[in-house]
């Protein structure tokens, strides 16, 4: 069984914590999208210290952040320092190396994301570092964009070369391309909070 995890994109407060409580009892880890404005037009809600205390005073469910932003070390130890037990970078930010040699500093398991519109050889230096890869299956930052099918083959591509590596595929997944994704070698679909309930147990 795929591994599913809810995704909450947005820049309101009040839907940040209410889609919290709604999904803390659906899945044992909940992403929360973090936007700046400095790599993707749109801004999230970005308010460390509150999302520390969201995040700290849960103790059902595990959280993860993914941060595209073009400067992710300057959020790495405030987001381990508030709770996060993963972080997730786009590998298109400068100096992904730096953000992965000071994730070793933390507690913290680390990731690093494609975007849609990268090759897959962007992101093959630095897979020897990670616990993770995130494959974007739209363009970063559109989360009701189209899903790019040309990520199938990239998914298909690293696990055929990295058969242990732990690949999450995230961006406007329905039941229809979960299981082409499944397909090809995902260990976990990273969702929209509004699909989350039917892709469990895929």
């Amino acid at each position: 069984m795929i591994d599913v995890t809810p995704a909450i994109f947005t820049s309101d407060e009040s839907v940040l914590t209410r889609e919290v409580q709604r999904l803390r009892s659906h899945a044992p880890w909940i992403q929360i999208d973090l936007s700046d404005g400095t790599m993707v037009p749109a801004k999230t809600f970005f308010d460390v210290d509150k999302l520390a205390q969201l995040v700290k005073l849960d103790k059902l469910v595990f959280f993860e952040a993914h941060l595209m932003v073009d400067n992710p070390v300057k959020y790495l130890k405030p987001l381990a320092d508030a709770g996060f037990k993963r972080i997730i970078a786009q590998v298109e930010a400068s100096n992904p190396r730096q953000f992965l040699d000071e994730a070793q500093l933390e507690s913290v398991e680390v990731g690093l994301a494609l975007d849609g519109a990268s090759e897959v050889e962007v992101i093959e230096p630095f897979l020897e570092s990670v616990d993770l890869v995130v494959i974007m299956t739209i363009e970063a930052g559109a989360p009701n964009g189209p899903f790019l099918p040309e990520s199938l083959e990239k998914i298909r591509s690293l696990r055929h070369h990295f058969p242990d590596l732990a690949i999450a595929a995230e961006g406007n997944i329905d039941e229809w391309n979960a299981q082409l994704l499944a397909d090809v070698g995902v260990t976990r679909l990273v969702v929209s909070a509004a699909t989350v309930a039917s892709l469990q147990g895929k």
